[in-house]
Formats: C-alpha cells, structure tokens, sequence
C-alpha cells in the first residue's frame, strides 16, 4: 500500500515537473527588458524576503504554542542568529548579482537568465540561492526564538530543493545540454565546497 503512494506522488511530481519545465523553457526563450528583470526582482525580494520569512515565522510560533514549547537560548541565539541571517543574505545577494551580470537574467522562473551562470557562489555549488535562503531563514527562527522554527525551515527547504530537483534541473538540462551537465557532475548540489576542475 505504501509503495502504490509513493509510486502514485512520484508520478504526480513527474508529470507537474514535465509541464513545469517546457513552461520554463518557454519563457526562456523570450527576450526581457531591463524593466521587466527589475520587476522581478522585486516581486522576488517581496515574496522571498518579506511574505515567506513572516509565514514562517508565523507557522514556528503557532507550532510552538501547539506543542507548548519555549525558548530558553538567549543571548547565544540571537547572535547566531544574526551571524547566519548574514551570511544567508551575502549569499543571495551574490547569486542574485551573478544572475543579473553574468546570466542576465533573475533568480525568477518568469525572467530566467540567458547563459548559464558557473561563476561566483555558483562556482561552489549549484544552489547558492536555496543554501542562502536556509541560512537567513534559520537565523531568522532563532532571532525571534521560534523553538520548532529550524522544524518549518527545513520542511520549506526540503520543499524547494524538490522543485529544484524534478523543475529546475531538468529545464537546465534542456536549455544548456552538454554545459549543465559537465557543471552538475563538478559542483555540489546544495552545501558549498572549493571548485575542483579535472584538468
């Protein structure tokens, strides 16, 4: 029973995941004015920055009072806290500058970029976005003092790193063929590392 569930959302995912990416190589495709990259950008820092921090934070504290739990870690927290919420936002803001210079494009579906970007945090791995995200997000959580708050960020991590998995990556891998994959094969997934290259 529980193979044929897992089988079923499998399936479920696999076929979303195809729509998804000729959705996204279509829009690829397309040619976008500068005006329309800026848009994006900030509609991404609205729902990124703004609207996906508060329902997490939202979401810990509920699950908190839920389970009855209280933080009991300050100061050492807060000042993890802030290192983490720092160095998340070098990170997206460093990808995010590697997209629009080099990619010239966004971090956004709706206005991807036009060459594929292996340069700056993409050097160290495939995700710098997602792994910035984390760490803002997780030293957001412990800022406020949302004990069950690392709980929601890694579910919503988990959630983007599936999208990243059957979307993203397969639409890069029709887009950039040959390129993407020799870059896959050489650059971690999420977790950064030094760039090795054969050679």
């Amino acid at each position: 029973m529980l193979k044929a569930y897992i089988g079923y959302w499998k399936l479920l995912l696999w076929v979303t995941g195809l729509r998804l990416v000729d959705r996204l190589i279509d829009w690829a495709k397309r040619e976008y004015s500068c005006r329309h990259r800026v848009t994006a950008v900030i509609s991404g820092v609205l729902v990124f920055g703004v609207l996906l921090p508060l329902v997490i934070v939202f979401a810990s504290f509920e699950l908190d009072k839920l389970l009855g739990l209280e933080f009991c870690l300050r100061p050492y927290s807060t000042v993890l806290g802030l290192v983490l919420m720092a160095a998340g936002l070098f990170f997206l803001v460093w990808a995010a500058y590697a997209l629009w210079s080099i990619g010239k494009g966004t971090p956004l579906p709706y206005a991807p970029t036009k060459r594929l970007v292996v340069k700056g945090p993409y050097a160290y791995c495939r995700n710098p976005i997602v792994f910035g995200a984390l760490l803002y997000y997780m030293g957001l959580v412990l800022v406020v003092g949302a004990v069950s708050g690392p709980i929601v960020v890694v579910l919503f991590t988990a959630l983007a790193l599936l999208y990243v998995k059957f979307v993203e990556e397969k639409e890069l891998e029709a887009r950039f063929g040959a390129e993407y994959i020799e870059y896959k094969e050489k650059t971690p997934f999420l977790i950064p590392r030094p760039r090795r290259d054969k050679g």
